[in-house]
Order: structure tokens, then sequence, then C-alpha cells
């Protein structure tokens, strides 16, 4: 009989579960699954991942998340359509945006109105029922199966069964089929699924120690009993409910009904809205020309009006009128407060950029080649990033579009911190109890020779061979959701019924639940703005040229034919200069002839 697994966590749950999306849509497959749900706790971290993955594993991905509740409970949901995505978001970013970071729960009255294109699932051993029926008995589970079914209707709620051969379950599953019949709500077979392969059990019980802070010899019965919670073929779950066979079943009759994708998405840049009621076009069009008399004088030169006229083109066909006209006006706003911007990397290669004040190097003069910026077989939203003075001013203008776009319009991208040596192996050994000095000396020689390195073998701790499996196995698994270092997205409407939104560890900033690149593949467009302690230098040495001089110079007046410039370079003496000050660049320079005239 064909199974869905409907509840399935990935370890973008941080510290719940063990096993990367990319893995569990894998094992799906091997599986011989046609489909599966993930549902990430109080988050959909790991939705983009997993729905490319399942897309190259030929499985179905259905997409879903465990709200932590106000009780403590967890409540699985799934998503059936875009209204419910749209629906979720909303009352994830709610939830978060009221909390500080990592402390969300949702209130049960927030779920009155927020339900529609949801199916809701009664959740495993921390769902709602089970935790009814434990603390407080039938009754109570009745009252609050009942509750459930008024909030989300009968044909989009199931009550969920979990057999993992735990001493107990029975009595609870017996009660809990008894419930679904009385009250007429169909019983739904699950996993609750922590990992891909019963391996993955060691490092959940790692993560369940690091959450708890607390050793391995101090964990006791929060670790896991034993092994089940793996993702298991149709038939192996239909020989655990031999006795209900309509528990399988409705897996794929709820999975029928879930018909979002991440086509329904919704996402929509927003537009530049021009003065007057002008078009993008004809506005970015004129602000261009403008922008070239003041680069040029008011003859731009044939050469350049002819590259305008080539991009132009291009970017009108493309669509991305409105993308240059909001960088553009960021700019604008930096100016206008006094704060340097320069716009970094390919985008250096357009005269539009250039005429718009977003970059100062003139692409004609220097024979740049467009193309490799934009280009109509790259159908892909440009890339400019933004360089600003590191610090206070660089926040003022990521607080202005905050202010522009409103708290739920714009977000900083997330930045999802991973496993990596020191970090792994410095909380690896706490859980395992091992002498710090050990782990310093592993940290030592792992960092010359790789851990299964023939340094490693002197170790004798009688952990020491677990530490070192478990080590190699943690690495690249996510510790926490940070933020990205200058990454924003915005939307059309509220970009937190796109992405869920949180709060950041910094004051004043929130935080989408994508990184970079999962808001790439969902089609968000993302500016960079990029703090650059060197542009806050060279800003004051502006100032001091202004003061003693009386001479205004800018990014594109600085004169660019210098001989000791280019002396300096090729002597290597570059200690502080961003982006040529590298070792490998360095050498480079040293071996570049010294031009004899010094250009």
């Amino acid at each position: 009989m064909e199974y869905v697994e409907l509840h399935a966590s990935s370890a973008l749950s941080f510290l719940r579960a063990s096993s990367p999306p990319e893995t569990l849509a894998a094992t799906a497959a091997e599986r011989g699954l046609k489909a599966m749900a993930l549902c990430d706790r109080q988050g959909v971290y790991g939705i983009p991942r997993f729905h490319r993955a399942a897309a190259e594993h030929g499985i179905r991905p259905l997409t879903g998340c465990e709200l932590e509740m106000e009780d403590d409970s967890v409540l699985p949901v799934l998503v059936a359509s875009s209204t419910g995505y749209r629906n979720l978001c909303r009352l994830l970013s709610r939830s978060h945006l009221a909390a500080p970071k990592g402390k969300a729960r949702i209130p049960w009255q927030a779920l009155e109105g927020s339900t529609e294109g949801l199916v809701a699932l009664t959740g495993g051993p921390d769902g709602p029922l089970r935790s009814a029926l434990r603390v407080a008995g039938p009754d109570s589970a009745r009252d609050r199966l009942r509750h459930l079914r008024e909030m989300f209707g009968s044909g989009h709620l199931g009550v969920e069964l979990q057999r993992h051969r735990l001493r107990g379950e029975e009595r609870e599953v017996s009660v809990l089929v008894g419930l679904a019949r009385e009250l007429e709500v169909p019983v739904v077979a699950t996993n609750g699924v922590l990992y891909a392969r019963p391996s993955g059990r060691r490092i959940l019980d790692v993560f369940t120690c690091l959450r708890a802070h607390q050793t391995l010899d101090e964990a006791g019965t929060r670790l896991s009993p034993n092994s089940q919670r793996h993702l298991k073929t149709g038939v192996q779950m239909a020989a655990l409910f031999p006795d209900l066979p309509e528990a399988i079943a409705n897996t794929r009759q709820i999975a029928e009904r879930l018909e979002f994708t991440l086509q329904d998405l919704g996402y929509q840049f927003p537009d530049y809205s021009p003065p007057g009621g002008t078009d993008q076009k004809a506005y970015l069009s004129r602000v261009t020309l403008e922008g070239a008399r003041t680069r040029y004088g008011a003859q731009v030169p044939e050469a350049v009006r002819r590259q305008l006229a080539h991009e132009l083109d291009l970017i009108h066909r493309l669509g991305f009128e409105g993308y240059f006209l909001m960088v553009w006006d960021i700019v604008n706003f930096c100016r206008s407060e006094g704060i340097l911007v320069q716009g970094r990397g390919s985008a250096a290669n357009s005269a539009v950029c250039y005429c718009l004040g977003i970059t100062a190097v003139d692409a004609v003069q220097c024979n740049l080649l467009f193309e490799r910026f934009l280009s109509e077989g790259r159908r892909s939203w440009p890339d400019i990033d933004l360089d600003l003075p590191s610090g206070s001013r660089r926040e003022r203008v990521i607080q202005e579009i905050y202010r522009r776009h409103g708290r739920e319009g714009a977000a900083m991208t997330a930045n999802v911190i991973t496993y990596r040596g020191r970090s792994a192996a410095r909380e690896l050994g706490r859980v395992l109890c091992l002498p710090p000095d050990l782990v310093e000396r592993f940290m030592q020689i792992q960092a010359q020779d790789g851990p299964g390195g023939a340094g490693a073998r002197q170790f004798q701790h009688p952990r020491f061979p677990v530490f070192l499996k478990l080590y190699e196995e943690l690495q690249g698994l996510p510790r926490h959701l940070g933020q990205h270092s200058g990454g924003m997205i915005l939307s059309t409407g509220n970009l937190s019924s796109v992405v869920p939104l949180e709060n950041a560890s910094m004051p004043g900033r929130s935080v989408a639940q994508w990184d970079k690149e999962d808001c790439a593949y969902m089609g968000l467009v993302k500016f960079d703005l990029l703090g650059l302690g060197m542009l806050g230098a060279i800003n004051q040495v502006f100032v001091e040229i202004d003061r003693r001089f009386g001479e205004r110079w800018e990014l594109g007046t600085v004169p660019r034919e210098e001989p000791t410039v280019y002396d300096t370079m090729c002597r290597a003496d570059v200690i502080g200069v961003f982006q040529i000050e590298s070792r490998a660049q360095r050498v480079q320079m040293r071996c570049t002839p010294v031009p004899q005239s010094g250009g």
C-alpha cells in the first residue's frame, strides 16, 4: 500500500533533528516514497533545499511546519494551498517578531482566522492531543480534539498515530483511535521522522544534550530510547499498523489534497513609483541621460550614447527598470546624508550604473563588457552590491530601508551557521566529557593533517573513537540561524507572507528564514549593503582635501593616472588597501614588471 510520510523534520529545525533536507529527500526516494512533507520547528527553514532536492530525486515535496504553541505542545500543520502558505508565514512572522530571538510561541487564539488552506495533524509525543491525554486524561484530550476540529474543520484534521516500539504507547494509540472515531476525525500514521537513517540517532542525541546544556552522562531520559524515528518504507509502516490500514491509506488521501507548490509563492519585487505618474521605462531613460550629462558634460560622447541605448534596451526588455531605479534611489539617499557609497563587482561594467552614480568606473572609457554584468541569455536578476562605511552610517541606510518598506516588508537574509572544525570539536568534547586539553590537542593536530590523519591515533581516551566518528558526522550540520552581513530582500506587499520573518540578535533588525542561496532559488531579489571600513577612511581623506585645499573629490573624480599609486602597487605595498591586499595578490604584484613611465 502506498504510504506518504507527512511528518519529517530536518536538521534545519536547529538541534531537534539531525539530517539535512537533501539527505531526507534522497533517502525518501531510496525507500520508494512518492511524496514526503517537511515540517521543521517554528519555520520553513529547510523548504527551498528540500524542494530542490526532491525535484532531483523524483519525489513530490510537501510543505509543512511544526508550530510550537504557548503551552509548549507542538502542532504539525501541512500547506494545502497558496492561501494556507501565506497564513502560515504570517502566523510565524507575528509570533517571532513579538518575541525575543528563539523564544517565540504561538497563542492558541492566534490560530483563529488563520487556518484556511492548512491541514493539521495532532502531533507525536509532544503534540497537543497526547500531551492533554498524559496530563489530564481522555476527557481533556477529547476537548482538545474537538477544539482542533472546530478551528481546522473535520476535513482538514487528522489524529496522528505513531508507533516507535515504546512502553505504554499502545495504550495511548488505543485511546486516540477511540477519540478519532467518536468525533469522526480520520486517523493518520506517521513516523515523526527526525533522521533519515537509524544511524542519525547518534547526532540527534548530541543535539539533545547541546539543547539542554547537559553532558551525555547527565541527559538520561532526555535521550532517544531507540532508533525508530527514521524514514521507513511503505511496507515497514504498513507492518506497524496491520490493525489500522486506513491510517496508512489516509496519508495518501491527505497528500493528494496538498496542492501547494513553490510556483504559488506569489513573490513580487516592489515597483518603483516615479514622480508625476511617469512610467518606470521613461523615467529610467531620463535620469540616466541626466546622469550622463553630469558625468560627461552637456555634449555626451556618441560612444556613450550608443552604449546607454544598448544597455537600456536590454534592461527594458528584461523588465528590470524598477530594480535599477531602486538601487539609484538608495544611492541618492546616501548622498543626501553625506554617506559615501560605491557599487562593486560586475556592475562596474555598466555605463547605466556609472551614469546613475551607482559605480565610479567609466565602463565606456575602460572598454568593459556589459554582458558580463547583464545579458539576454541570463534571465536572473542583476546583482548590484553597494559598499558603505562600516558602523553607524551603514546602519542608517539599512534602517531607512526598513522605514520605507515596513518591518514586515523588508528583512535581512539569513546565514545558516554550521558546525565546523573548532565549534564542532569543542561542543562535542563537552557533550562526551572529554578533557579540554585533549580537545585542544586534537584541534591542533587536525588543523595540520586532518581528523583522520596519523596524529589522531595518539589519543588513548576510551571515548575518543566515538568522538572522532561523531566529529566527522557533525561537520556542516546547522547550529543556529544568523544574519547575512548585508543582504536585504524586499517585496511588494508584506514580505512576511512570502517567507517568515524573525527578530535578529541585533536590535532593530529582522531576518528572513532563508539564506541568500535559498532566496535566490525561490526568486527573491537581494540587495547587498556591505560594510567597508576603508570607505570611512577614504571619506575622511576627502574631507581633509576639501578642508586643506578647497577641492571637492568624489570616488569618480579621483585622478586615475597617478604614477606614485602604480609604483606603490607594483612594490606590493598595499596592506590595508581593501581588495588588493591579500597574500596572493601581493605575490602577483611583485611578479609584475614596474612600468617605465610609472603609469
